[in-house]
């Protein structure tokens, strides 16, 4: 059945933030759909769909009342997100702790995603990109936010309003000891998407950021892995549980 239809089919809503991210959840929904017979499909989910709904939810309230009138059966939001916890490093998972169900979400995980590092902690959702190693620490010693993202509280009081589970993923691609570049977002669109004239002209600017991207881009690279690893321990343990 196909990811983007919204129907009238019982559907675990996936949403992503950025692009990547959104590749990343639709890849493991087809390999998923691939290696899973149809009759155990069916029985887990009738429909999954993946949206992306871009930096800060910003389309959300275009894309949300779609699925008013579907039986959504769960929200899962996935992406990366930046550590505020000196202890997590790239790759380790954090799940929400607002998630439905955490505590054998992580078990689950660590069972099926290869021995995975994950922790459920609460995450703060910031309305700007933090990037700075003295405002991660704030969130963590005054708020106690082991990670901040951008997306996690609107899609959390999403679910609530519809009175269904939500799940909270997020797997660290900057820890608490790395800044990331003021100039990203000089090349970034409204999307949390890379516009590539952008990122040159930035580059040709500000040279001295080439190796502070290379080893942001490599350690997103780790945190997708990580985050297709989890999003798939996930759809296979069929969450949310059924009493």
């Amino acid at each position: 059945m196909d990811t983007q239809t919204a129907c009238d089919t019982r559907t675990l809503l996936i949403l992503t933030a950025l692009k990547a991210e959104y590749q990343v959840a639709r890849a493991v929904v087809k390999q998923w759909q691939l290696d899973t017979p149809a009759a155990i499909r069916a029985s887990a989910y009738e429909n999954i769909v993946v949206e992306q709904i871009g930096m800060g939810g910003r389309f959300l309230k275009e894309i949300l009342p779609r699925y008013y009138h579907s039986q959504v059966t769960g929200v899962v939001t996935a992406g990366l997100a930046g550590a505020c916890s000196p202890e997590l490093a790239v790759g380790d998972l954090v799940i929400d702790s607002n998630s439905c169900e955490a505590l054998r979400v992580e078990e689950i995980i660590n069972a099926m995603s290869n021995g995975q590092r994950c922790v459920i902690g609460p995450i703060h959702t910031s309305k700007h990109m933090v990037g700075d190693t003295a405002e991660k620490k704030e969130l963590f010693v005054k708020g106690k936010f082991v990670a901040v993202d951008m997306e996690n509280k609107a899609t959390f009081e999403f679910a609530q309003r519809r009175n269904v589970p939500w799940i909270g993923l997020r797997t660290i691609s900057d820890t608490a000891m790395d800044s990331l570049p003021s100039q990203i977002a000089q090349f970034m669109d409204s999307s949390g998407n890379v516009r590539p004239l952008a990122l040159t002209i930035t580059i040709a600017a500000n040279p001295g950021i080439i190796g502070n991207l290379m080893r942001l881009g490599k350690a997103s690279n780790i945190a997708s892995r990580k985050l297709a690893e989890a999003i798939g321990a996930v759809i296979r343990s069929g969450w949310p549980f059924q009493a």
